[in-house]
């Protein structure tokens, strides 16, 4: 009982100080979002332009290693810069909260000149044990720390998927292996701590860190759930107050909708903010506070300096000036919320089947897939895959290895189509053959179905795959306006530069500095890693974006509300539905609950 009544009073405690984060959590982000992340940003694709390399992916990363040094060594230079900025990132939030829980005043100015010092004193081994450690608290729970620099480093979806997809075994492994991580975390979670406030050597801040979560291992556990919780908790039920009550405005005071809704949306954003607070102090707090209980938070170290604190005047000019700021930002809020409610959608994404099927109807790139899917539900485009066989020919096949739908060990690109249509694959309950890409056009044509034809090889030389695809099959594809696109950025660029009247896409895995130099009409972008500065930027260099595989409306809509160009997906009746919802008159508290699902 005692455990539960001092858990809710740090709890407490930690809810009723979030007034006294906002000033440093906010201005930390505000730099780093708004001139940190742009300059580097910036100087990425500076560097990539001066040495000609026109898209970053994994494909391209051992050519630029081995035939472009200067770039590299250069890279390799801002990524150094981007980790040395999240360390003062974090040493910054870590002596924020230590003062805010000693009590002690400090001006921005004494924070970022103490945090300078520690940058200075930062010796290999404490940055190293921070690398390490970084990787190691990411998993716990909501409560990790989240840096906007790495915010973009993300495992993409289709990977995940991909791992998860009926792997029982290596579900089991990875559920271990995060609980291993969270222990360790756990035990070394004042390590770090250590070696900032105290200047300890990175040995005896290690011992004493594994000494001290030793008996209290359960107790800091229980404050990650009873924070982390109450951070949910708060957040969810203020979403839903806020756009529970607007709807309730809709219903029976309609004339007030739109008054409403504008500060509905303030006070969701209020809410955000809070929320955004919260998460990135939680896990300093709890460090912090939890030293302070067991009493070994250090007292305030000998390189802190007392600076006279303004005056009583300044400080009235001071708080003066950020009323005034309040107001403005608060009135150019207002018009921004009251243009986004009061406009309706505008671009709707066009449809495509993902590799032909919706909901598990058939085998992947099937004739009969492809048939079920376009009579029942009628996407823009179906999209396939592509490979060219030995003999120079092209079938309708996405892995590049066929043992696991066909139960062959064998590469298609190695194989003669004699030896690929003796295959028959199984999938979803279903069995099919390989169909030829001839048969699969013939099939389409038929049906008046457009498709999105992607063209796939694990081959260094492409040049003879895209010369013999556009010989067979560049006019059928440009009568009938199909579409073209490839993870290959060398067959893309040839296709463009050999038949420019085609319209063809360059698929990106994921979204490291934002779009391509690429002669691509239209960019594939995996959902997970997508955002509006990517999407912006793709429009500014006259590109669409497609997006693949969001499979729930959730995700739709949240990509509807990106406002991409085309959507790609395995759950073709979900997203025909969604795109339904969305054209009808959709109500200010739908708009409400795009934005929540859009900002997250």
């Amino acid at each position: 009982m005692k455990y539960l009544k001092d858990s809710l009073k740090n709890t407490w405690d930690f809810l009723v100080k979030t007034n006294v984060y906002f000033r440093d959590v906010l201005l930390m982000h505000g730099f780093i979002l708004f001139i940190v992340i742009p300059l580097l940003s910036s100087s990425t694709k500076f560097i990539l332009k001066r040495g000609q390399i026109h898209y970053l992916s994994y494909d391209n990363l051992g050519e630029i290693a081995t035939q472009h040094p200067a770039v590299t060594f250069l890279l390799v230079l801002i990524l150094l810069l981007i980790l040395l900025l999240v360390f003062f990132e974090f040493t910054f939030l870590l002596l924020s909260v230590y003062f805010i829980e000693k009590k002690q005043a400090v001006s921005l100015k004494q924070l970022l000149r103490m945090t300078t010092i520690q940058l200075k004193k930062l010796r290999p081994s404490v940055f190293l044990f921070f690398l390490f450690y970084f990787l190691l608290i990411l998993p716990i729970g909501g409560l990790s720390f989240n840096s906007d620099l790495l915010a973009r480093i993300k495992i993409p979806a289709f990977i995940m998927d991909f791992i998860f997809t009926n792997r029982l075994l290596i579900i089991s492994g990875f559920v271990f292996f995060y609980l291993v991580l969270i222990y360790i975390g756990i035990r070394l979670i004042f390590a770090l701590p250590e070696m900032i406030l105290r200047d300890r050597p990175f040995k005896e801040a290690f011992k004493e860190s594994l000494l001290i979560t030793k008996r209290r291992f359960f107790a800091i556990i229980g404050r990650f759930l009873f924070i982390g919780g109450s951070i949910l908790l708060i957040t969810g039920l203020s979403f839903t107050i806020v756009i529970g009550a607007q709807a309730l405005v809709e219903e029976f005071f309609p004339d007030y909708a739109l008054m409403s809704a504008v500060f509905a949306m303030t006070l969701l954003q209020f809410f955000l903010l809070v929320n955004l607070v919260l998460s990135t102090v939680g896990i300093f707090y709890i460090i912090i506070d939890f030293m302070n209980d067991e009493g070994f938070l250090p007292e305030i170290p000998s390189w802190f300096y007392q600076e006279d604190l303004p005056t009583p005047h300044f400080e009235s000019i001071k708080n003066t000036l950020l009323l005034l700021i309040a107001i403005l930002f608060g009135v150019g809020v207002s018009l921004y919320n009251m243009d986004y409610l009061d406009q309706d959608i505008t671009k709707i994404p066009v449809t495509i089947s993902h590799r032909g099927v919706n909901d598990g109807n058939g085998v992947q790139n099937s004739l009969a897939a492809l048939k079920k899917t376009s009579q029942s539900q009628h996407p823009d485009y179906v999209e396939m895959d592509v490979q060219m066989t030995k003999d120079q020919q092209f079938v309708v096949i996405h892995d590049f290895n066929l043992k696991n739908l066909g139960a062959l060990n064998r590469a298609p690109e190695k194989m003669t189509l004699a030896e690929i249509q003796k295959v028959t694959l199984h999938e979803n309950g279903q069995s099919a053959k390989i169909a030829t890409f001839d048969a699969y056009l013939a099939e389409a044509k038929r049906l008046h179905q457009k498709l999105l034809i992607e063209i796939k090889t694990q081959e260094k030389d492409t040049a003879p795959i895209a010369a013999t695809f556009l010989e067979k099959y560049q006019a059928e594809i440009e009568k009938n306006g199909h579409l073209i696109q490839s993870l290959s950025f060398s067959i893309v660029e040839t296709l463009k530069e050999q038949a420019p009247q085609l319209t063809v896409g360059y698929i990106l895995p994921f979204n490291v500095v934002g779009p391509p130099i690429t002669k691509a009409d239209f960019l594939t972008m995996e959902y997970s890693t997508i955002n509006h500065n990517f999407i912006t930027s793709a429009e500014e260099d006259g590109k669409k974006v497609f997006v693949w595989t969001p499979n729930s409306s959730d995700e739709m809509s949240r990509m509807i509300f990106y406002e991409v160009d085309g959507i790609i997906t395995d759950q073709m009746a979900t997203l025909n539905q969604t795109i339904r919802d969305a054209q009808e008159k959709v109500t200010y508290s739908d708009k409400l609950l795009n934005f929540v699902i859009g900002v997250g």
